[in-house]
């Protein structure tokens, strides 16, 4: 009976606990855990056919309560990570489970791709870092005014009365004429200067082309303060125009070298004009020439050798233009009788200090075409061959002119002359000066010297140099004994007769001569006065019974150790 009532017939209670029970290999399916199943012992006591009561979930180990999230399954190794909107179920989605739990949705977020960078690294220049943004320009160019007027300062220091050939330069016919004849001395020494501060600022500009920005400060700074640079700027002619041209055509030749051949015709003009402001030019023609297949070779290959020849055609047509309509150039091949070592000499003392800069800028540069500041940095850069050709042009134009006037032994104007080579060599000079330096400025105090010796060299330099005539007490002095008839002889004609333009003409004034033709010019008598700058008096002149000496006008201030000027004047 006790039997019965536990259950009824045997292994009654036994089935009723397998219907609620599943079976032990469904309870071990994957991913879907199963619902808690009632104690074995309510199974046993359950009589068959009686409902029974619905079981309250309660938590155990291992087991989350209904609608709390279940951690992410993690995929199996090797399996490949899905991403974007997925759906998980909480327990699982048995629909003969005691209640059901829906399924709930996880959304994962999408990859972030990086963001773009804030700033992007332009192509490194040729041989050395720098970057051109809108910063670093004004930079330069603030440092480029700063270097125009130290040199202006350089100059404005010299002064004093006009050299005998400023005084033919504002001399015509016996009245102020040219150009720049309304100006004056003072006007046309200030157009001088203008020029000079022009040619630097387009040299600046050519070797930032060439080279780079920190070359071109370097340069500039260099040749503002050289000897040739200071005195031309304070000289009123036309070799600072000459110049001035020159570097027009250097510049045009690196702004035009990645156009087509033909835009370098637009430098020929410049090129042509120079050596009719002054013949020492000339030299320097096929240099630019040279320099314009150098600089385009790197973008243009075998084009830049058709550049090349269309600038020396329309150069060289040009100038046979000019020689037809204006004659040849005087000067440029006047021998003489100065010692060809004593101009090697001067020449080395004017511009031996860039010259060797220049040197070992072409060497580093032949060595490494980048400064390896950046090392990453990729670009194009000129081949080996390219850049000892470039070096070797530069820095062997430096040496055309004293070579030149050396070997026709006539020093004239030679102090002058030299900067025209220099002008191709001091681009070399300030890469020369970038390298040393090295990267990042590493070394700047071997600038910071290089820049302060060709400081003093070429103050030294300018003011043993220029020494213009005192000339002031002799005009005073002359005034009161020339007028519009007579006829003059002085050793310096030319400063006479700008002078005294108000009372007189170029052509009543002569070059006096020494010895035997200065006696037979006493002896005939034909002239109204006599001015010799002597430190005594010359053999002809004692004892002369035509002339007597009116008197002597010596220099005054830094002039005062040079000879005087002595007056004679007709019986």
């Amino acid at each position: 009976m006790s039997h019965q009532q536990g259950g009824g017939r045997p292994g009654a209670g036994r089935q009723d606990w397998q219907q609620h029970q599943p079976p032990y290999a469904d309870q071990q399916q994957p991913y879907e855990p199963q619902t808690r199943a009632q104690p074995y012992g309510q199974h046993q006591q359950a009589y068959a056919g009686q409902p029974q009561p619905q079981p309250q979930p309660q938590p155990y180990a291992g087991q989350p309560y209904a609608g709390q999230p279940q951690p992410r399954p993690q995929p199996y190794p090797g399996q490949p990570q899905q991403h974007g909107r997925q759906e998980y179920p909480l327990y699982g989605g048995d629909p003969d489970a005691e209640y059901y739990v829906p399924y709930y949705t996880v959304v994962e977020p999408e990859p972030v791709a990086e963001p773009e960078p804030g700033y992007v690294l332009p192509e490194v220049p040729v041989s050395a870092w720098s970057v051109d943004n809108g910063r670093s320009a004004w930079i330069s160019r603030g440092v480029l005014v700063l270097i125009l007027l130290v040199q202006a300062g350089l100059s404005y220091r010299l002064g004093g009365s006009a050299f005998a050939p400023e005084a033919k330069f504002l001399m015509a016919d016996g009245r102020l004429s040219g150009p720049v004849a309304g100006l004056g001395l003072a006007g046309a020494r200030t157009l001088s200067l203008a020029w000079a501060l022009g040619a630097t600022a387009l040299l600046f500009g050519a070797t930032r082309l060439l080279f780079n920005a920190r070359a071109a400060l370097a340069a500039a700074a260099m040749y503002s303060v050289l000897e040739p640079t200071v005195f031309t700027g304070r000289y009123a002619s036309w070799h600072s125009l000459s110049l001035f041209l020159l570097a027009a055509a250097l510049w045009l030749l690196a702004r035009t070298r990645q156009s087509s051949p033909a835009a370098v015709l637009v430098a020929a003009p410049f090129a042509a004009l120079a050596p009719f402001a002054a013949y020492s030019a000339a030299l320097y023609l096929p240099t630019l020439a040279v320099l314009a297949v150098l600089t385009a070779y790197r973008f243009r290959a075998a084009g830049a050798l058709l550049r090349g020849a269309l600038f020396a055609v329309a150069t060289g047509a040009l100038c046979f233009v000019g020689v037809r309509l204006v004659g040849t150039p005087s000067g440029w091949n006047a021998h003489g009788t100065d010692s060809a070592f004593d101009l090697l000499r001067k020449s080395a003392e004017w511009g031996g200090v860039v010259v060797v800069v220049a040197l070992i800028g072409a060497v580093g540069y032949v060595r490494r075409a980048r400064m390896g500041e950046m090392p990453w940095a990729e670009g194009s850069a000129p081949g080996a061959i390219r850049r000892s050709a470039l070096g070797l042009t530069m820095c062997a134009t430096a040496l055309l002119a004293p070579l030149y006037q050396a070997w026709l032994g006539n020093g004239s104007s030679l102090h002058i002359h030299v900067g025209f080579g220099l002008l191709f060599a001091v681009p070399m000079a300030g890469l020369g000066i970038s390298r040393m330096m090295g990267a990042h400025f590493r070394y700047p105090q071997i600038g910071i010297m290089i820049y302060v010796a060709a400081l003093v060299i070429g103050m030294a330099q300018t003011r043993e140099l220029y020494e213009p005539p005192d000339s002031a007490g002799l005009v005073g002095a002359l005034s009161k004994v020339v007028d519009d008839k007579g006829s003059y002889l002085t050793d310096e004609p030319e400063i006479s007769a700008y002078y005294l333009r108000a009372r007189t003409s170029p052509g009543q004034w002569h070059r006096a001569e020494r010895g035997q033709a200065l006696a037979a010019e006493v002896k005939k008598g034909s002239y109204d006065a006599i001015v010799l700058r002597t430190a005594s008096v010359p053999e002809a002149l004692r004892g002369s019974g035509k002339y007597r000496l009116l008197g002597v006008v010596r220099a005054s201030g830094k002039d005062g150790g040079r000879a005087p000027y002595r007056i004679w004047v007709k019986r």
